[in-house]
């Protein structure tokens, strides 16, 4: 009985044994389990701490980019302002009809915002033109004398037309290349006919027997428009 209950201790010691032993075992497995995740896991972390603080130093490189090329900006605007306002600009277009003012030969006449270049027919020149070219060259008026009186016409689509619309005590003036003027004033307008050898109102009165310094006058209707003029 005594052999038997000692057989029966070291049995229940090498079972007790082998459950601690097996217990033991599988607390390593599970804490080295939980060490490997602990592991995986901080290397996750760490992974993706690397990867925000790269793409934080990617951003802060784009931001000064971005600065440096706006000073760039910046500094090439005030280059080409400073060019732009100290540098003198060249004009290198030719010179034009436009900004040149042509006098004829007798000066250019000025009446109420329309001008024309006047060419001397037979009053101090003979010219070489007839008086129907004189007139019917564009910025081209002729000046010539009839009668013993100063005349000046033109077509009237080429802007003469304006004296329809003028009324009495209207100023007009022909200025000359030398910077000096002759200015006269409306004293008298009316419808009229050119005859050929002389200009007549619709009653038939010559307007180179009325009182006048100068007489201009188009083309108007089925006849003319004259204007007198006095000396002003």
């Amino acid at each position: 009985m005594k052999r038997y209950l000692i057989i029966l201790f070291y049995a229940f010691m090498l079972l007790f044994s082998t459950f601690a032993l097996a217990k033991t075992t599988d607390t390593n497995a599970k804490t080295k389990i939980i060490n490997e995740k602990e592991l995986v896991e901080n290397k996750n972390k760490t992974i993706k701490e690397e990867y925000d603080n790269n793409e934080k130093e990617e951003k802060e490189k784009q931001e000064e980019l971005k600065v440096d090329n706006k000073e760039n900006e910046i500094e090439n605007t005030d280059a080409a302002q400073t060019s732009a306002t100290n540098e003198p600009v060249q004009n290198n277009s030719p010179a034009t009809e436009t900004n040149y003012v042509k006098y004829g030969t007798f000066g250019r006449l000025y009446i109420s915002g329309y001008s024309v270049a006047l060419y001397d027919y037979n009053v101090n020149t003979n010219s070489s033109s007839s008086l129907q070219t004189i007139v019917n060259n564009a910025d081209s008026a002729a000046y010539y004398k009839n009668y013993g009186k100063l005349v000046i016409a033109d077509h009237n689509y080429q802007g003469f037309s304006i004296l329809a619309s003028l009324t009495e005590g209207t100023t007009s003036y022909i200025k000359f290349e030398d910077g000096s003027i002759i200015q006269y004033k409306l004293i008298k307008k009316s419808k009229g006919f050119n005859t050929g050898p002389d200009l007549v109102d619709t009653e038939g009165n010559s307007f180179f027997n009325m009182n006048s310094d100068i007489i201009m006058y188009t083309c108007y209707e089925d006849g003319i428009m004259a204007t007198l003029w006095s000396l002003s």
